[in-house]
């Protein structure tokens, strides 16, 4: 049985939303950035401050490649896990990868009150904010699936996922 893998921009609700759809198809949900956090004994942003971005990489390239050797469970990825090559070819192995997209507008919304969890959000404009997502889309368009959130509510996002996953895993 696939994974379901969430790709796509901070703040697009890659947590929430996949802690949902697990619930609804009853598998296991694991968020790669939790699972740094873990092992490393400190949050993703507390790690990349410490130890830097190098170090935050090999952390993250182990916590796929583990994560991805499960078969049958939701894996919520951090906003730039896929723009890494290594990853990117680990979660496809045997993961359905769902880019959940959104507007510049809707990420600002979603994250102006977490700036302590995302400091790469600090102080940013919209424009920044849109540059930022415009450089990582040609890595979230690699998707199976592409959802929008801007309009959807949580549940809605987490049906339609659902849905695809089913109607994928029957053909």
């Amino acid at each position: 049985m696939k994974n379901i893998v969430l790709i796509g921009f901070m703040g697009v609700g890659k947590t929430t939303i996949g802690k949902r759809v697990a619930a609804k198809l009853k598998i296991d949900f694991y968020d790669t950035d939790e699972a740094i956090a873990k092992c490393e004994k400190m949050p993703v942003h507390a790690l990349l401050k410490k130890k830097g971005p190098r170090y935050f990489e090999g952390a993250q390239r182990f916590a796929v490649s583990t994560l991805a050797q499960n078969e049958g469970i939701l894996i919520s990825t951090g906003g730039d896990t896929v723009t890494d090559e290594f990853n990117l070819a680990e979660l496809q192995k045997n993961g359905l990868l769902v880019w959940l997209s959104a507007s510049p507008e809707t990420v600002y919304k979603n994250t102006r009150y977490s700036i302590n969890k995302r400091p790469d959000l600090e102080k940013i404009t919209l424009d920044e904010l849109s540059d930022m997502i415009k450089e990582r889309e040609p890595f979230y368009k690699k998707a199976d699936i592409i959802i929008s959130v801007d309009h959807d509510s949580i549940d809605d996002v987490a049906d339609k996922i659902v849905a695809e996953y089913k109607a994928r895993m029957n053909e």
